[in-house]
C-alpha cells in the first residue's frame, strides 16, 4: 500500500453493520478528524472534503450551543436533527465522548430517520405558517400571540393541531418535522414556508 492510500486510510472509519449510518470522529473543537464513506454520502460529499470541517456546519439549525450544553452536563448527547445533504433529511445523531489515553475525542453516528409516507402533502392556513415560521426562528409563543394578535390560549391550540398533523411530540420536533417534510426552506433565513405548503 502506497503511503498516501495509508494515510487515506488511517483518515477513515470503517462502515457500520447498520447500512446507511454516518459515523464520524471529532476532536474536542467539534471539527471533524476522520468519518466513514456513509458520512460522507448523507452529506454529498467525499471523506476527504468532510475532515477539518465544523461538525455543526451540516445540520440545521445550527447546534454548537446544543452539543456543547449536554457535553457539559454528560459524555453524551443524542438529538434528532436536519441533515444538510443534497436534499435536507432527518437524522437522529448520538454523540460519546471518548477518553483514549488521554486524547479525548467525540464519536458521532448520524443515523437517517425514515421519511414518513405521507398520503397527502402537508398544508397549513396562512396564520398556522405564520406560526411555525415563528417557531423555527425561536420565537416564543407570547411573542407570537403579541405580533399576531392572539390570544396566547389560541397561539397554543394552533400549535398543538399542528404537532397532531405531523405526528409530533414536541414543538421542537415539529420545526424539525417541518424541514423534513420539505414544508419550511432549508435555505432561508428567517425561516418560510414554501408556497405549496400554505392553503391561501
Amino acid at each position: 500500500m502506497s503511503e498516501v492510500a495509508l494515510r487515506r486510510s488511517e483518515r477513515r472509519l470503517p462502515d457500520l453493520a447498520e447500512p446507511g449510518t454516518g459515523m464520524a470522529e471529532l476532536g474536542r473543537d467539534l471539527v471533524i478528524r476522520r468519518v466513514n464513506e456513509a458520512f460522507a454520502d448523507l452529506f454529498g460529499t467525499t471523506p476527504d472534503d468532510a475532515i477539518g470541517t465544523a461538525f455543526c456546519g451540516w445540520f440545521l439549525p445550527a447546534l454548537e450551543s446544543t452539543v456543547r450544553g449536554a457535553l457539559a452536563v454528560a459524555d453524551r448527547f443524542d438529538e434528532r436533527l436536519v441533515g444538510l445533504g443534497p436534499s435536507p433529511f432527518l437524522a437522529d445523531v448520538t454523540g460519546r465522548l471518548i477518553d483514549d489515553d488521554g486524547d479525548a475525542c467525540l464519536v458521532v453516528l448520524v443515523r437517517p430517520v425514515p421519511p414518513v409516507a405521507a398520503t397527502t402533502p402537508v398544508r397549513l392556513a396562512a396564520l398556522d405558517a405564520q406560526i411555525l415560521e415563528g417557531l423555527a426562528a425561536g420565537e416564543p409563543a407570547i411573542h407570537l400571540a403579541m405580533r399576531l394578535y392572539l390570544s396566547r390560549q389560541a397561539v397554543d391550540y394552533r400549535i398543538g393541531a399542528m404537532l397532531r398533523k405531523l405526528g409530533a411530540p414536541n414543538r421542537a420536533a415539529l420545526v424539525s418535522m417541518a424541514y423534513a417534510a420539505g414544508v419550511l426552506r432549508p435555505e432561508q433565513w428567517p425561516p418560510r414556508v414554501v408556497p405549496h405548503a400554505r392553503e391561501d
